[in-house]
């Protein structure tokens, strides 16, 4: 796999959390009797931009389809509140455009979009 960013080859896996069926993967009745996808888990980091990425194992409609509950970013209140910690973080640790921000476990880079501010 080539990394996402910069695209070289992407070889170092730092972490293997094994495998997992996918997240907010919600079965119906019917289905609790068979068996379940699992994908690998692994980690890797790119030594060339240092981006900290998974290699993709199954195709994104498989994670992201009709089914899929959450998206944080259709719940206003969140957004609002994501807003203000931004604005907030910002000003306590003094950010500016040649800051580097990154955010973690993000499902559609929802806070991220806030820090685009320079």
């Amino acid at each position: 796999m080539n990394c996402r960013y910069c695209k070289k080859n992407l070889n170092d896996c730092f972490l293997d959390l094994g495998t997992a069926p996918p997240s907010n993967s919600y079965l119906i009745k019917t289905q609790l009797n068979m068996a379940e996808s699992y994908y690998p888990l692994k980690v890797y980091v790119c030594k060339n931009c240092w981006l900290v990425q998974v290699i993709d194992y199954a195709k994104r409609d498989i994670f992201f389809n009709d089914f899929y509950p959450y998206f944080s970013s259709i719940s206003k209140s969140f957004l609002k509140h994501s807003k203000i910690y931004v604005d907030y973080i910002i000003n306590k640790l003094n950010l500016n455009k040649n800051s580097k921000v990154i955010e973690i476990a993000s499902n559609d880079g929802y806070l991220l979009q806030f820090f685009n501010v320079f």
